[in-house]
């Protein structure tokens, strides 16, 4: 199994700003990425999804309009076209080379590839802008964690699943991945157990509510995705302040 790379103090779990520090900004947004760098995130969480000609572009759903002031398909849409499109906070809508620019390693990046294809195109964008920050890639469709290891074999790579089966923990053991990232709406105890039983590292997501990330943790996750991260990272150190 590919290492999951630890946190920056040894036995403390990861509180990963999901979609960037989106309590605070516009998820996915240039404002979200620069507020999770630079309030020291101890990752930054990200979705890439392709235009219609396969540049990777910053962007959960499959349509614009529920963040963007435009209601596009990513997919069938250019990446010159793309870059016209406003958010609603009135930013551009970010390509992955503007996210890196962004981050610029100050802390660590989980790149989710939403689509078939994502892990290849971030693969030539990190190339191509040389960046050295630590990375984890992640995605919910198992072909892109295969070219994840064929490609980046050196980084790690989490499967991000709902409801965590024993054919998603199988998979992970058999590929090597680093991590598995399930649904907390989804984790009854017996699938807790299962899971912390497997020995890969999980990270549930989405988890805003501090008592509910404490109860994760102490149920074996490594950390948890939150849109509050910074937040109950806080919380977290003043209640365990020995980790």
């Amino acid at each position: 199994m590919r290492p999951f790379f630890p946190p920056k103090e040894p036995g403390r779990p990861i509180f990963v700003a999901h979609r960037g520090a989106s309590d605070r900004a516009l998820e996915n947004s240039p404002a979200a990425f620069a507020l999770a760098a630079s309030g020291g995130a101890d990752m930054i969480e990200f979705d890439v999804r392709l235009s219609s000609d396969g540049v990777p572009v910053v962007f959960h759903d499959d349509r614009t309009g529920r963040t963007a002031k435009e209601n596009l398909a990513v997919a069938r849409t250019a990446a010159a076209r793309l870059r016209t499109v406003r958010l609603k906070n009135g930013e551009k809508l970010p390509f992955l080379a503007d996210v890196l620019e962004i981050v610029g390693g100050k802390v660590p990046i989980n790149i989710e590839s939403k689509a078939p294809g994502g892990i290849a195109a971030a693969a030539k964008a990190l190339s191509k802008a040389g960046y050295g920050g630590e990375l984890l890639l992640s995605s919910g469709l198992r072909d892109e964690c295969l070219a994840a290891r064929d490609l980046l074999p050196a980084v790690p790579c989490g499967l991000v699943t709902r409801r965590p089966s024993a054919s998603d923990l199988a998979f992970c053991l058999r590929h090597g991945l680093s991590s598995i990232h399930p649904d907390r709406r989804l984790l009854t105890v017996l699938r807790l157990r299962k899971v912390a039983a497997s020995g890969i590292p999980f990270l549930p997501y989405t988890v805003d509510d501090p008592e509910e990330a404490f109860a994760l943790l102490a149920a074996g996750a490594v950390g948890v995705f939150s849109n509050r991260a910074q937040f109950i990272k806080g919380m977290y150190l003043r209640q365990f302040p020995d980790g």
